[in-house]
């Protein structure tokens, strides 16, 4: 009986001494160089790395460290290279042409949540509307479909919203010189 409690009071002192916590986060910063390398692409930057995974760097040591419970952080590799992905940034590859031609003009304009919008119809004809409403939906629908892919393919799939308030920075930040930007209130601004 007497081996029995000191086993378990040896197991209890082992459990508290090498308890571990792990934290599963939103690999935020990962996921701005994913981001910008897809708007790259996308885009059509011939500078943009040929590279399908980025991989993050967690320098976090200290003597500290050694005396209190160990804490796991999940770093994450951001995969790009699921059938999915590959096929919804082609596709919004392939419309990017006809659609940087309605940005540049200002008849499109991007908005603070990682879509396209409508901003002026002036100078184009009725064909030309159909067309660009056409593109838009497109674009938009795939734009979404790729967040939650990401999301998805990544482990994180709550965290779609996240994937898009990166992508929609990223989308600002490289956008053209001159091209609108409408921010969350509705105004829109020229870059």
């Amino acid at each position: 009986m007497k081996n029995l409690s000191r086993s378990l009071g040896l197991m209890l002192a082992l459990s508290l001494i090498s308890c571990v916590t792990i934290n599963i986060y939103f690999p935020a910063e990962e996921m701005r160089g994913a981001a910008d390398k897809i708007v790259e692409e996308v885009w059509g930057d011939p500078n943009a790395p040929d590279t399908e995974v980025l991989s993050p760097q967690n320098p976090d040591s200290s003597i500290l460290r050694l005396f209190l419970p160990a804490t796991a952080h999940a770093a994450q590799d951001i995969n790009l290279s699921t059938p999915k992905i590959r096929a919804i940034k082609q596709a919004i590859k392939k419309r990017s042409g006809a659609l940087i031609g309605y940005l540049k003009a200002g008849n499109l304009g991007l908005t603070h949540d990682g879509l396209l919008a409508m901003r002026d119809t002036k100078g184009i004809s009725l064909k030309q509307r159909a067309e660009l409403n056409k593109l838009l939906k497109a674009e938009n629908h795939d734009r979404l479909r790729l967040y939650k892919e990401i999301a998805v393919a990544n482990g994180f799939p709550d965290k779609t919203a996240e994937v898009q308030t990166v992508f929609a920075e990223s989308w600002q930040k490289q956008a053209g010189p001159d091209w609108f930007l409408k921010d969350a209130n509705g105004n829109w601004s020229q870059k």
